[in-house]
């Protein structure tokens, strides 16, 4: 419960009345230093945190994945395409949509460290049970897609709010890395995937008819295609070994250590008093010729808790947007959380395809080898893992609002033209592909760190899961649109109608806030604590 908005005194210790006690952080007193051993902690919850999420983010290698499955089940005998192969992936986003929040509620029940390790082995035993169920399509939907998928949400947020926690000065740049190992996974794993699968760079040598009767190609080589399901295997033994050695090192940070980290412990206190039952002076307002007088937000939980006079910025250690940690049912029920719910939506779209049919518009157009596309897919992924790094520090450094409309309009800008890039070589095509993965990957860091300071970091873990739980619905459509509408549109179509979902992005960021304080903060009292 915020009690106040005080102005503290550089010489003031604390402020007593009887045995209760309020604690401040004074004007110009830094935080003591992190011990070494802290420090240690921290980074290393970061590291287990991406170590995680590298795995997790092989998501991103069914781009590269979609032309072999594809291919095996239709040399297999079954009528597939391109177009209704995109069901997988999105099953997957389904997936991990609908279990995030559950997620970030049971790692508030058994520990971060466990849920994340239940995520993983869920996640992991998907893609190897896919060894068996390739022989089926709905069977690998339900292996490969959902299962995968709910895997990836039980194990997604919490190692993001562990790392927030270590590290409060730096939400925004500490989920970045966390996350810009879930945008390096396809940097590993395509390639990884590509030289088990067609070491021998083989070509695709079937024309068959697909989608709305139009020509596709595939692989019809039996060694190839042979190698498909164990894949599977070989990439689920991988995923487990990774997730389980991240998850030794994922932890909340323990509260003997929260004051090295910035936060500082008051005693409990009777919430029917205020500061006038201190008898704290109120002070005359600062003359003009002054700097404006430092405020400092006072908290039963965290402390005294500074934010900063003059242009409103989220302060790195104050609480949220509302001055309070905000529960996921009051969460829902706020106009900023359907703003982020709908530009999650809408930049899902953009997501999709891209993830989904590079690959394929690029063998559509002959573009390149099967080992140059997946090239192309190894040269995006660093840019989508420091996407995330960069979008975070952007964040850190500005806003929310600030660092999400330069991203999405730039991604407007890549979509719209992305259709010609194969007429102007295939290198302003990788080009173009490795920028889009560039802009996109920022929204996996953006909207995390737009809900920590949006509505407290408290419940960061179930409130992020209620946010992506809009990739239900855009997994929905995304494959809804593509399976239906390429037959009418084609590439030509989709990939304008995309930068039209992106473009809904910049005008959703643009009437977001661009504050992370309080309302009514302007409105409290400001008072100054007194030496005695």
């Amino acid at each position: 419960k915020m009690c106040s908005m005080v102005s503290c005194n550089p010489t003031s210790t604390a402020v007593s009345q009887g045995t209760d006690r309020y604690s401040f952080t004074m004007e110009g007193e830094t935080p003591r230093k992190k011990s070494e051993l802290t420090q240690w902690r921290a980074w290393l919850t970061v590291f287990g945190g991406a170590l995680v999420h590298l795995t997790l983010g092989t998501v991103y290698t069914f781009g590269n994945m979609s032309p072999y499955i594809t291919s095996y089940m239709r040399h297999k005998g079954h009528d597939i395409t391109y177009g209704t192969s995109v069901w997988i992936y999105a099953l997957s986003i389904i997936g991990q949509g609908s279990s995030m929040y559950f997620g970030g509620i049971l790692g508030r029940v058994i520990g971060p460290r466990w849920t994340t390790l239940a995520g993983c082995l869920l996640s992991s035993g998907g893609v190897a049970l896919s060894y068996f169920t390739i022989v089926n399509f709905y069977a690998l939907c339900a292996t490969y897609g959902f299962m995968f998928g709910l895997g990836v949400g039980l194990a997604y947020v919490n190692p993001l709010s562990c790392a927030m926690r270590w590290m409060p000065s730096h939400r925004g740049f500490a989920n970045g890395i966390v996350v810009a190992g879930f945008g390096a996974g396809a940097l590993i794993f395509d390639q990884v995937q590509t030289a088990y699968i067609n070491p021998s760079n083989l070509k695709v040598n079937d024309m068959r008819e697909g989608s709305c009767g139009k020509t596709e190609k595939y692989f019809a080589q039996e060694k190839l295609l042979d190698r498909v399901p164990r894949c599977f295997l070989l990439l689920g033994g991988i995923y487990a070994a990774m997730q389980i050695i991240g998850c030794l090192f994922i932890r909340n940070p323990p509260n003997h250590e929260a004051q090295s980290l910035g936060y500082q412990q008051v005693e409990q206190v009777n919430t029917d008093e205020n500061l006038d039952d201190l008898n704290v002076p109120v002070a005359q307002e600062d003359d003009a010729s002054r700097e404006p007088a430092t405020r400092y937000q006072v908290d039963l939980n965290v402390g005294c808790t500074r934010l900063r006079a003059g242009p409103i910025r989220y302060p790195p250690n104050s609480r949220s947007f509302f001055g309070e940690d905000m529960s996921p049912k009051r969460t829902v029920f706020t106009w900023l959380f359907a703003n982020l719910w709908l530009s999650f939506l809408v930049n899902g779209q953009a997501v999709a395809y891209v993830a989904t049919l590079y690959k394929a518009f690029g063998q559509s157009r002959n573009v390149g080898s099967d080992h140059f596309l997946a090239g192309v897919g190894t040269v995006a992924s660093p840019f989508n893992a420091f996407a995330r790094i960069f979008w975070g520090f952007i964040a850190d450094r500005y806003s929310y609002r600030t660092s999400m409309l330069i991203m999405t309009s730039i991604c407007t800008v890549l979509l719209s033209t992305f259709y010609f890039t194969p007429n102007m070589g295939k290198e302003v095509y990788a080009i173009w592909v490795a920028m889009l993965f560039f802009c996109l990957g920022g929204n996996f860091s953006l909207f995390p760190f737009a809900t920590a300071t949006t509505f407290g970091d408290k419940f960061v873990g179930p409130n992020y899961g209620l946010v992506f739980s809009s990739q239900v619905v855009a997994g929905v459509l995304g494959a809804s649109l593509t399976s239906n509408l390429i037959c009418k549109l084609g590439y030509a179509g989709l990939i304008p109608l995309c930068a039209g979902f992106q473009f809904l992005g910049v005008v959703l960021a643009f009437i977001f806030p661009d504050t992370a304080l309080p309302s009514k903060a302007s409105n409290l009292p400001v008072r100054r604590l007194t030496s005695q």
